[in-house]
């Protein structure tokens, strides 16, 4: 287990490329196949500066690697409500079950109020990652088997009680 502390901070254009290999190494048991163009038009757009519906983006360094990356933005919910949800959110394949997702977690679940305070927070995975947010509060409130494609059954879940 790693014992260095990484260092998040907000996703920088020269990001792209290291942002781009760690999601290849989650695909496919964490993401499809289909989905890399789908997040390199996403980081594509984080560069328009121009844009003001780009979502808060950070990066967790270790030593000056990129380890980590994620985000969060406004969607409606389930029921129509306002919420805010996890965008993006990963770690590099070789850096798996040492907690740093934990760590990318409780950061962003700091920053959310700071960014968008008093809403629900959401959000949207997979049966390989849904056991990891019930430990810090997430409750499942719809599956859709093969919901991101064929073996990739999405769990839809909101923040009741946060624990961490």
């Amino acid at each position: 287990m790693n014992q260095e502390i990484p260092h998040i901070r907000a996703y920088r254009d020269s990001d792209k490329d290291s942002c781009m290999e760690m999601f290849k190494t989650n695909v496919p048991k964490y993401f499809t196949p289909e989905e890399v163009d789908e997040y390199e038009r996403f980081l594509t757009k984080l560069s328009n500066r121009e844009a003001t519906d780009n979502p808060p983006y950070y990066v967790m360094e270790l030593e000056k690697t990129l380890i980590g990356c994620g985000g969060f933005g406004e969607k409606n919910g389930i029921d129509g409500t306002a919420s805010i949800t996890f965008v993006w959110g990963m770690i590099h394949r070789d850096y798996h079950k040492q907690r740093f997702g934990e760590q990318l977690l409780r950061f962003r679940l700091a920053e959310i109020p700071v960014h968008f305070p008093n809403k629900p927070i959401i959000l949207d995975t997979t049966q390989f990652s849904h056991t990891f947010f019930e430990k810090y509060g997430f409750r499942t409130v719809k599956l859709t088997e093969n919901g991101y494609g064929k073996g990739m059954h999405r769990y839809d879940m909101v923040l009741e009680t946060l624990r961490l």
